[in-house]
C-alpha cells in the first residue's frame, strides 16, 4: 500500500464520487450526468469520473481512501457489497468529493503514475441498508475506496448481499 487516509464526507442524493473537483465537464457540474449505478449496483463511471451509491440519503458517511502500486486482495469477510470498475485519470489528482462544492472534507488523492492514467477501483462497503435517513445510534455507512494502476476492463460485482446494491441492479 502507498497511501491510506480515513475521512467524514457529507453526501445528499445517496452518492458521493472520485475525480477532479476543478474539472468543468464533471457530472459534479451537469445536470443530469451523473451515471447510473445498473450494472453493479455500487459503482459508475464517467470519463475521468467515478460515482458511488451509498444507503444513506442525506448525511455523514466514512470512506477510507487506499492507493496500491498494483492490485490489492479483497477483504470480502468485512464487506457486504464490493463492486470494481476501471476509469482514467491522467492528472493523477483527483478527491473523494462529498456534496458540498469546495468542501474541507474532500478527501485529496495523489495518485502513482499509470500507463496512459488508467486506473482500477473498487467500492468495498458496508451499513448501506441501515436506513436513508440515520440517527445517533444508527450505524455509520462506512465505504473502502481501493485505487490501483490497471488496464481498462468491464465492470464488476465481486461481492452482492445488501439491499441497496440489488434495487439499483434491478433497476437497469
Amino acid at each position: 500500500m502507498l497511501h491510506r487516509s480515513t475521512g467524514t464526507i457529507f453526501i445528499e442524493d445517496n452518492v458521493f464520487s472520485l475525480g477532479d473537483r476543478d474539472d468543468p465537464h464533471s457530472p459534479l457540474y451537469n445536470v443530469g450526468a451523473f451515471p447510473s449505478p445498473g450494472t453493479t449496483g455500487l459503482l459508475a463511471t464517467a470519463p475521468g469520473f467515478v460515482a458511488v451509491t451509498c444507503g444513506v440519503h442525506l448525511g455523514d458517511i466514512t470512506v477510507t481512501a487506499e492507493i496500491w502500486h498494483s492490485l490489492p486482495e479483497p477483504e470480502l469477510a468485512l464487506w457486504e457489497d464490493v463492486a470494481e470498475v476501471s476509469v482514467a485519470w491522467p492528472a493523477g489528482r483527483i478527491a473523494v468529493c462529498g456534496s458540498e462544492a469546495g468542501a474541507d472534507t474532500d478527501i485529496p488523492i495523489t495518485l502513482p503514475p499509470a500507463p496512459d492514467g488508467s486506473f482500477r477501483v473498487r467500492d468495498s462497503v458496508r451499513h448501506r441498508d441501515a436506513g436513508e435517513d440515520r440517527g445517533p445510534g444508527d450505524p455509520v455507512e462506512h465505504h473502502l475506496i481501493q485505487i490501483w494502476p490497471d488496464a481498462p476492463h468491464p465492470d464488476e460485482l465481486v461481492k452482492a448481499t445488501d439491499k441497496t446494491g440489488a434495487r439499483w441492479r434491478d433497476s437497469r
